[in-house]
């Protein structure tokens, strides 16, 4: 058993020894980190409290490790890392591509700051947000719709959609 919540993993969260699985809390870790001056360890991610409800961004401190979390991470989950789809990523593009691949949908500059203000708090700028999204679109993970009022990213699909 690790120490702490590991990232590219997914927890469920059992109060009560049993929950509907339509009413399980999931969260799916982005990133460990630590606060930069008390030292405490907080796990960055995404979660959502049944599965028809949106994921929303969430961090969770040690003190609530392992209580009432089980890991339920699927081979296919754990076996598709970002790290190794493309050489060259940053760390923190590496997370964002996880993140996107995990939710999908259209990905903004102020999406990606929404995301950082979780996994990486010293990210303020907008034009870091920009280059990242554009890295993954140079590396071909991502697709540029540039609409009128509203550019954004989508995942790059292989089967064409």
């Amino acid at each position: 058993m690790s120490d702490f919540f590991q990232p590219g993993r997914t927890y469920a969260y059992d109060a009560n020894g049993f929950t509907a699985p339509e009413l399980v809390t999931l969260f799916q870790v982005v990133a460990d980190t630590a606060h930069p001056e008390t030292g405490q360890r907080m796990a960055f991610g995404w979660i959502r409290t049944a599965e028809d409800v949106a994921w929303s961004p969430y961090a969770e401190p040690t003190d609530e490790w392992p209580k009432c979390w089980t890991d339920v991470t699927t081979e296919e989950q754990s076996s598709r890392p970002a790290a190794d789809a493309t050489p060259g990523l940053t760390e923190r593009q590496t997370r964002l591509l996880d993140a996107i691949r995990t939710h999908e949908g259209q990905w903004t500059t102020s999406r990606a700051l929404s995301l950082y203000a979780l996994t990486d708090p010293g990210v303020v700028q907008r034009g870091t947000a920009r280059r990242d999204l554009d890295a993954l679109h140079r590396a071909g993970h991502l697709v540029l719709v540039d609409e009128p009022d509203n550019k954004h990213y989508v995942l790059h699909r292989k089967d064409g959609r």
